[in-house]
C-alpha cells in the first residue's frame, strides 16, 4: 500500500504524530553520544550512525511501536560543518547517509506507512564562537546553502518523504534553509527553536516578521521545538493567527547531556539546570506532557511530538489525547 503524500493529509485536516528525542534517548540507552565534548555537544549523536546503528534502529522502531505517524532520521548534525567539529569533515556523507538508511530499515520493518523527516539542524555557529549572528552571516550564503543543499539530497536519495530544517533560531536562517532544503523537491517543514514566554523567537524577533520573510517560500509546516511547554503554549497562537499552513510542536523537557562530564548549570528547556542527570525533567511526566498535546491540538496544531528528553513513553501517552 502506497503512502498518501503528507501534506495531503495535512490539507485533511488530519493530526499526526511525531517522535520524541533520538540524541538524548541514544544517550539514555547507552550511546556515547559526547564524542569530543566537555560543554557543548560537538557532533551531539552524528557518530552513532555507524558506530551503534542497531540502537539508531531500535530508537526509531520504538516509536512506530508507540504510534508515531513521522519519525525523523538521526541526521542532526550530520552536515560538513557540524562533523568538521569532531574531525570528520571528509566523512559526512557517510554518517549522513547511514543516518537515512537506519531510518529506512526502521520505518520499512516497523510501520510502511509512515513517514521518515530528514531532519537537519542548524550550525549553531554562534554558540562556538561567540559572535551573536545569523549562520548565513557567519558562513556566507553560498557556504550555509551548500551545507543544506548536498545534506538534503542525500536524505532525498536514500528515501525520505519530507526535509525538516530544525533548531533553526534566526529568521535570516529560517529563510536560507527552506530555500536550500526546497531545492531537492520534497516537501520543507520548518522546526524553530528555543522560543519564549512571551511567544518571541530565540533572539527577540517576532514570529510575525518570521511568518512574513516565509511568505510565498516553499514552507509546508511550521514546528515549534526544543523550548519547554509552556513557552510553546504562549507561542502557538501567534504562529497560527501569522501562518498559513499547518503548524505544530515537539518540545524539550530538560536534557542535561553533557552533565556526566561537567557539572555546570545549562539551559536545556529554557530553566535553569545543573548536576550529572543526563534527563531533568522535572514536572514535566508523561501525562503533563499529554495534557499540553491536548492543548496545542484544540488551539490547531496538526504535528505534535517530542524533542530533547521526551521517549517512547511520552510519545505513548500523546497518542490517545491527539488521536481521539
Amino acid at each position: 500500500m502506497l503512502r498518501k503524500k503528507v501534506t495531503d493529509l495535512l490539507e485533511n485536516g488530519e493530526i499526526l504524530l511525531m517522535d520524541g528525542g533520538t540524541g538524548s534517548e541514544l544517550q539514555r540507552r547507552g550511546v556515547n553520544v559526547l564524542k569530543d565534548a566537555k560543554d557543548k555537544l560537538e557532533a551531539w549523536s552524528a557518530t552513532s550512525n555507524i558506530d551503534n546503528p542497531d540502537v539508531v534502529i531500535q530508537v526509531h522502531q520504538d516509536y512506530l511501536r508507540v504510534g508515531a505517524d513521522i519519525i525523523i532520521s538521526n541526521n542532526f548534525w550530520t552536515t560538513p560543518t557540524s562533523m568538521e567539529r569532531i574531525g570528520l569533515r571528509d566523512q559526512w556523507s557517510e554518517y549522513a547517509t547511514a543516518a537515512a538508511r537506519n531510518a529506512v530499515i526502521a520505518r520499512d520493518n516497523g510501520n510502511p506507512l509512515a513517514y521518515i523527516a530528514g531532519g537537519i539542524a542548524a550550525p549553531t555557529l554562534y554558540f562556538r564562537i561567540g559572535i551573536d549572528k545569523p549562520d548565513v552571516e557567519i558562513m556566507g550564503e553560498e557556504s550555509f546553502t551548500r551545507d543544506y543543499v548536498e545534506h538534503a539530497k542525500i536524505l532525498a536519495d536514500q528515501g525520505a518523504d519530507l526535509i525538516l530544517a530544525e533548531y533553526v533560531g534566526y529568521i535570516a536562517d529560517c529563510v536560507s534553509a527552506v530555500k536550500a532544503c526546497a531545492t531537492v523537491g520534497l516537501p520543507v517543514f520548518l522546526g524553530i527553536r528555543h522560543v519564549d514566554r512571551q511567544g518571541n523567537m530565540q533572539f527577540g524577533e517576532s514570529i510575525e516578521t518570521l511568518c512574513s520573510e516565509l511568505k510565498d517560500l516553499p514552507v509546508d509546516a511550521i514546528l515549534i521545538m526544543c523550548s519547554n511547554p509552556e513557552a510553546i503554549t504562549a507561542t502557538l497562537p501567534k504562529l497560527i493567527d501569522a501562518f498559513d499552513g499547518p503548524v505544530g510542536a515537539y518540545p524539550n523537557i530538560g536534557y542535561n547531556p553533557t552533565g556526566p562530564l561537567i557539572n555546570k548549570p545549562m539551559l536545556t528547556n529554557q530553566l535553569p539546570s545543573s548536576g550529572p542527570d543526563i534527563l531533568q525533567i522535572g514536572t514535566y511526566t508523561t501525562s503533563r506532557l499529554a495534557e499540553f498535546a491536548m492543548e496545542w491540538k484544540n488551539m490547531g496544531a496538526q504535528i505534535i511530538g517530542g524533542c530533547c528528553a521526551t521517549g517512547p513513553e511520552h510519545i505513548m501517552a500523546i497518542k490517545p489525547v491527539i488521536k481521539e
